[in-house]
């Protein structure tokens, strides 16, 4: 008789370990709930919006497909092309695990019948080649419950979803009745169409109608038994031309799939414009046997867009470019001076002594000095040249011809002798002064964000030597960088990083605290104190910032739960979140551990994130956005009004919180263009249900204006200025 083996001796680390692997558990089956409720909030969000119906189309050729099934499908899985399951609709994890047993990052091969693998696994490795069609692929496929193991047999449509860097695969599942396969052509129900907000046609092989939902005839006109039957020819408006329906076959033959616009005419005669994807269904011998078409109407929302992109693009005080319509003209500038070799020249100003103006002779006075020196700098330049109005009182010229220093700084000097000369308002005599910061292309900066950077630094430079006009001095700001950049990888292991806090208050006259963003200082051996505004970027262009970032959660969040344990009411942590971090695909993963390291719960974090990162990282990684959503982390937009984000894009984010530039509250109560900024913004805000903050704010009158126009919190040195931990602490219990 063999010896009874010893059980093996409890370790505290396994029970440890256990308890993380069932709180992970818990997480994820709150985070898949949390997904389905995000869901049934979407449909009824588009179905009684009637706000922000002007977002544009989205940049990367948006499925509407995809949104659709989303709206009206009971039955889907969506994988990786790997075969891993990232998400199942409530009715298919019912179907296949009736245990409970969370589907997600399982693989779909688990629970496929032995008599389909063969076809799930071809169907994964056509779909993970880049190259290959994009049409739906109609499949007989049997799966089953891992729980009880019936043999379960669907009709599928299956299909990818392509980005710039991932590939999902939507499987779409309808039961076959008892009595055996019936053709898809004789379904034209089969993907539940009436349940669709987007407008759905399904045509068989030649063309011919076979079913549409409710939304074709409320959008189009034409009842289900005026179009079954008839050709969707009968909506062409003849705007596109036969060579626009060629290009158009021969895409969807040889792809399988197509997105873009159509311009139709409805029954009435209307013409209207829609957003199309129409996909190809083909069954196993490659056949096509059907299309199905997925549109909305945009035509209202294209109207809205081109004003909106006008009153957008423009100073509504002077008339001149603003900075969106800047950023446009110096990429294309940019590309065309990379294009033949050439130069461009990019001039920053700032008025001298014009808040004095507005102080003594009111705001219309200002107002008229403004446009007065927006006429006089375009009397100045060229009809090739760019003048844009930025801020208050800062201007920016693009010269896009290649300019040298001597004709630059004899540019500067006329704008100089003509800003300057005095002018008359209501009977009085004015004059302001100018300083004017020089940026050139390519020596000073490769990139208009760079350029843009430089020349404002020269401006201050000019500022504070009491200069008129100065270059941007290169050599030495490189040779400080470099320096600076070396020294940056050292810093944590000498600890020169620390952080400072400052609080968020609501903008009454409670002023209660809501919560606090955590802010990084560097206290270099030799240099003392650097600006984040020098490292910062230096941090973000040598990679330092990655490791940086993680140290700054990781402190913020200790500190956090330290304050928790000695009595500290409730707060939101802000930590900013740089561009590197977020296109880092193990930064969910790092957040997740930090989290769990000190112990604090994912909803008291919230991400600060710029408005161009949070527009390109987050939309190019999709997978990465979503496991951060389902983290719990709050999500913040920074610096809102100042990048080139549209509003589809902002709402695709699923964000928490908009937080408005400083720049915009700085000039609150000398501009009443700030003033209709921040209300356009704080009322974008609302209507999209999140929360609206603003920081620099410095007096009581920049936040009354907040507060009246619907500003929930407020951070700046009135209200607080940046504090080390302690301080925050003490100062946070006389509150």
């Amino acid at each position: 008789m063999k010896p009874q083996s010893k059980p093996a001796p409890h370790r505290p680390e396994d029970q440890a370990l256990k308890a993380v692997v069932d709180l992970q558990r818990q997480l994820f089956s709150y985070a898949q709930d949390l997904r389905d409720l995000m869901e049934q909030h979407g449909r009824l969000q588009r179905q009684y919006q009637t706000v922000l119906q002007f977002h544009a189309r989205s940049g990367h050729n948006q499925d509407i497909l995809v949104n659709a099934i989303r709206n009206g499908m009971d039955q889907y899985l969506v994988t990786s092309d790997q075969g891993e399951i990232t998400y199942a609709s409530p009715t298919t994890r019912k179907t296949l695990s009736s245990s409970g047993m969370d589907l997600r990052f399982q693989s779909i091969l688990q629970f496929t019948h032995p008599c389909s693998v063969d076809a799930v696994s071809a169907l994964l490795d056509k779909f993970s080649d880049p190259d290959a069609s994009s049409a739906i692929e109609q499949r007989e496929l049997t799966f089953f419950d891992c729980a009880l193991i019936p043999a379960l047999p669907f009709q599928a449509l299956v299909f990818p979803v392509r980005t710039v860097d991932t590939i999902e695969i939507y499987w779409l599942l309808r039961p076959l009745p008892p009595a055996g396969q019936v053709a898809l052509t004789t379904q034209p129900n089969w993907l539940a169409l009436e349940h669709c907000p987007e407008g759905m046609v399904m045509t068989d092989a030649g063309g011919r109608i076979l079913a549409i939902n409710p939304a074709f005839a409320s959008i189009t006109g034409y009842s289900a038994d005026e179009a079954v039957g008839q050709n969707p020819r009968m909506l062409s408006s003849g705007r596109q031309d036969p060579a626009f329906y060629r290009a158009f076959w021969a895409h969807l033959v040889d792809d399988g799939n197509w997105t873009g616009e159509f311009f139709n005419r409805r029954k009435s005669g209307q013409m209207y414009t829609d957003w199309k994807t129409v996909k190809a269904v083909r069954n196993v011998q490659g056949n096509t046997v059907a299309y199905l078409c997925a549109f909305e109407d945009i035509t209202q929302r294209d109207s809205e867009a081109a004003e909106l992109a006008r009153l957008a693009h423009h100073d509504a005080l002077t008339g001149l470019p603003n900075r969106r319509l800047l950023d446009d003209r110096m990429t294309q500038a940019l590309a065309l001076a990379a294009r033949n070799a050439s130069g461009l020249c990019l001039m920053v100003l700032d008025l001298n002594g014009f808040k004095l103006i507005n102080d003594k002779f009111g705001h219309a006075a200002g107002d008229q000095v403004l446009k007065i020196i927006s006429a006089r700098m375009k009397a100045c330049l060229r009809e090739s040249d760019t003048v844009a109005r930025v801020g208050g009182d800062e201007f920016v010229i693009l010269m896009q011809s290649p300019l040298d220093d001597g004709n630059a700084q004899s540019i500067g000097s006329s704008l100089q002798q003509s800003l300057s000369a005095p002018m008359e308002i209501d009977g009085h005599e004015m004059q302001v002064g100018v300083s004017i910061g020089c940026a050139r292309y390519p020596i000073d900066g490769a990139d208009a964000a760079t350029l843009l950077k430089n020349a404002d630094a020269a401006m201050y430079g000019a500022k504070r030597f009491g200069l008129e006009f100065s270059f941007y001095d290169t050599g030495e700001t490189a040779r400080v960088s470099r320096d600076l950049g070396f020294d940056l990888w050292r810093a944590l292991d000498r600890n020169e990083m620390q952080l400072v806090y400052q609080p968020q208050v609501t903008p009454d006259a409670a002023q209660r605290l809501r919560g606090c963003e955590a802010l990084l200082r560097w206290r270099h051996p030799s240099l003392g104190e650097i600006s984040p505004a020098t490292f910062i970027p230096i941090a973000e262009n040598n990679g330092a910032i990655v490791a940086l970032g993680d140290w700054v959660l990781r402190t913020a969040c200790a500190q956090l739960r330290y304050w928790k344990g000695h009595g500290l009411p409730e707060l939101t942590l802000s930590v900013h979140a740089a561009s590197l971090q977020l296109q880092d695909p193990k930064f969910p993963i790092r957040l997740r551990q930090i989290l769990l390291e000190c112990g604090i719960e994912a909803s008291e974090l919230e991400l600060e994130i710029s408005e161009a990162a949070a527009t390109q990282c987050l939309q190019e990684h999709p997978l990465r956005q979503i496991a951060l959503r389902e983290l719990g982390v709050k999500i913040a937009v920074i610096d809102f009004g100042v990048g080139s984000s549209n509003l589809t894009q902002l709402r695709s984010l699923q964000l928490d919180r908009l937080k408005i530039n400083r720049r915009f509250v700085q000039n609150l109560t000398e501009s009443d263009d700030a003033q209709a900024l921040s209300q356009c913004f704080v009322g974008i805000g609302v209507a999209m249900g999140l929360g609206v903050s603003a920081g620099g704010v410095e007096s009581s009158e920049q936040m009354e204006v907040l507060a009246a126009q619907g500003c929930d919190l407020v951070q700046g040195y009135l209200t607080g200025r940046p504090m080390a931990a302690d301080d925050f602490l003490q100062w946070a219990r006389t509150r």
